[in-house]
């Protein structure tokens, strides 16, 4: 099976499933601690500036997928933004909304809300992002990070 097509399947899964929290035997979906926990060092790392932590979470070839665009592969995209993050003082914090993880444990996504701000240069945002994620020993790398920014009110 192709990664895009193990992407796209787990993806639609995770929605499926975290789309219904409860199942016809009242099994509730329990969020996954350990991708909680990623989300909280994910935040703590973009407060801190850490580049190489931040350029750590994504495996060698991440898929970046913005609205609109065509999918961007490689660590550019999240270097470069993480870059304009970093060097103008913005804030971006991630809320873990659903988490979803493979029966075998090797793969998951997280899904939640996202805000950012670079006051300085006048950016302030506010949407969904979905991680797609591929286990790598102990840890979760980010295989697909894809977004998808609402308009302000």
């Amino acid at each position: 099976m192709s990664i895009m097509k193990t992407i796209t399947t787990l993806a639609a899964s995770a929605i499926l499933i975290t789309a219904t929290p409860v199942f016809a035997d009242n099994t509730t979906i329990t969020p996954d601690k350990g991708l909680l926990e990623y989300n909280e060092r994910y935040n703590a790392i973009a407060a801190d500036y850490d580049m190489d932590a931040f350029v750590a979470l994504y495996n060698a070839n991440p898929l970046w997928v913005a609205p609109g665009k065509e999918p961007v592969a490689g660590l550019e995209v999240p270097r470069n933004t993480f870059g304009f993050l970093a060097k103008n003082k913005g804030k971006l914090t991630h809320t873990a909304d659903h988490t979803f993880v493979s029966k075998d444990g090797s793969q998951a996504v997280l899904m939640g809300r996202y805000d950012i701000n670079v006051e300085s240069k006048g950016v302030k945002g506010a949407g969904t992002y979905l991680f797609v994620m591929k286990r790598n020993g102990t840890e979760w790398d980010i295989v697909v990070d894809m977004y998808n920014q609402h308009a302000q009110k």
